[in-house]
C-alpha cells in the first residue's frame, strides 16, 4: 500500500463500512473490479491484515479465497466428499506382482490389512507397494458402479 490510510481493525468493522468505503478499500489492494459485495469481505480482510502485520499475500491465494469465499461449507463439504462409499465387511482384493491382497472394511475410514487397521485405502495401498499410491484407483473403485454424485 503506497498512501497511508486507516485500516479497519476487524472483521465486523470492515463488513459496517459503506459501499464508496469498501470499494475504496478494494481499490487499494485489488487491481480488478469490486463485483458484489458479500463474497469480497475474506480476500480484503486477508489484504488488510497483510498490510496491518507486514506481510504479503500471493494473488494466486487471493484468486483462492475468491473461489472458496462464495458457499464456503459447500466448498468443504465437496472437498471432502467421498467419492466410494463400501459396507462395513467388504473384503477389496487385489493381485500385484504375483501375489494376492485382500482388505477388509471395517468402518468408515477404517481398513484392515494384515491385521493392522489403517484411515485411508490409500495408506493400505502404499503399505503393499510402498510407494504413494492412489487407494481407490489401486484397489479398481474407479468404475461408474463405485462412484457417487
Amino acid at each position: 500500500m503506497r498512501n497511508k490510510c486507516y485500516l479497519p481493525k476487524s472483521f465486523e468493522e470492515l463488513k459496517g463500512l459503506s459501499d464508496e468505503k469498501l470499494q475504496f478499500y478494494w481499490d487499494i489492494f485489488y487491481r480488478y473490479p469490486l463485483r458484489g459485495r458479500k463474497g469480497k469481505y475474506r480476500p480484503l480482510w486477508y489484504a488488510i491484515q497483510c498490510e496491518l502485520y507486514s506481510c504479503k499475500l500471493a494473488e494466486k491465494y487471493i484468486t483462492r479465497l475468491d473461489k472458496y469465499s462464495v458457499a464456503p461449507e459447500e466448498k468443504i463439504r465437496r472437498a471432502n466428499k467421498k467419492r466410494y462409499y463400501l459396507a462395513i465387511g467388504t473384503i477389496l482384493t487385489k493381485s500385484y506382482k504375483g501375489k494376492t491382497f485382500q482388505v477388509i472394511v471395517k468402518g468408515e475410514s477404517i481398513y484392515e490389512y494384515k491385521e493392522k487397521t489403517y484411515p485411508t485405502l490409500s495408506a493400505v495401498a502404499n503399505e503393499i507397494t510402498g510407494a504413494h499410491v492412489s487407494g481407490p484407483k489401486f484397489f479398481g473403485l474407479t468404475g461408474k458402479q463405485y462412484v457417487q454424485n
